[in-house]
């Protein structure tokens, strides 16, 4: 069985400049992936200013729409007139859902959302597999906490179970193959296929690795940037992060 999977970074709705609010794009371009699971961030779940202006301020339950039937959301950075935080939305029921604070400072609000996640039944493949949604810290020193926060979390969790964490990992200096690559012994599935982390950002002229899809115990079978801006009509004015795509073949049960 093939699995399809979008992470992106929709900067609260807005485009790369901040100024066009263009979720009702985000959402098309999300369907048009086909995706069976996709994990966002910066997803606002409540903001009393959007409201204000007319604008879509329950984002999760707007992109989850008829297309992905089941979703978690975790809200994370929360303020006086709203909050924001990552989203997962699936194809296939959702059993549970923990979002767990990575919080290492006030300033930035940080979260892991993780979701056990049921497959179809089939004597071939696993029961369920576990997706995790992400967003870490702009400074290294905060990364290196949360990666060891990460890795004890999925470490509770069966080793032969399929796992997959996706985000945008802000890691500029590529320092988080260790715990994932090393002690995790997942794959990165852009790094697997092509030999080398994804540039998504920022959109205008990628030139920076910040996000990331890493799996275990399923097979990659490609990963692509959806863009860059100028080969790509479709996403030319929307965030400030090009989004991540991939597909995994699970192994048998």
């Amino acid at each position: 069985m093939r699995l399809k999977i979008l992470s992106y970074n929709i900067h609260k709705g807005f485009d790369w400049k901040n100024k066009n609010y263009f979720l009702k794009e985000m959402k098309d371009f999300i369907r048009s992936s086909q995706a069976d699971i996709v994990f966002l961030q910066e997803v606002v779940g409540k903001n009393e200013k959007y409201k204000d202006q007319g604008l879509e301020d329950s984002q999760f339950e707007f992109l989850a729409g008829e297309i992905w039937p089941h979703y978690s959301y975790g809200h994370n950075a929360v303020y006086d007139h709203g909050h924001h935080g990552n989203l997962i939305l699936s194809k296939f029921p959702i059993e549970t859902f923990e979002n767990i604070d990575l919080s290492t400072n006030v300033w930035e609000k940080r979260g892991l959302l993780i979701c056990k996640i049921q497959l179809p039944e089939n004597d071939n493949l696993p029961k369920y597999f576990y997706a995790a949604c992400s967003h870490l810290n702009l400074l290294h020193g905060g990364r290196l906490l949360q990666y060891q926060k990460i890795k004890n979390h999925i470490n509770q969790h069966n080793k032969n179970v399929p796992f997959i964490v996706a985000g945008d990992f802000n890691d500029w200096n590529q320092k988080c193959a260790q715990v994932f690559e090393v002690d995790l012994q997942m794959q990165e599935v852009h790094k697997a296929v092509h030999g080398n982390f994804a540039r998504t950002f920022p959109s205008a002229l990628p030139l920076v690795c910040l996000d990331r899809i890493y799996v275990r115990n399923v097979n990659v079978k490609n990963a692509i940037v959806l863009g860059p801006l100028k080969t790509s009509k479709e996403i030319q004015h929307l965030s400030d992060h090009l989004p991540l795509f991939c597909e995994v073949e699970f192994n048998g049960a």
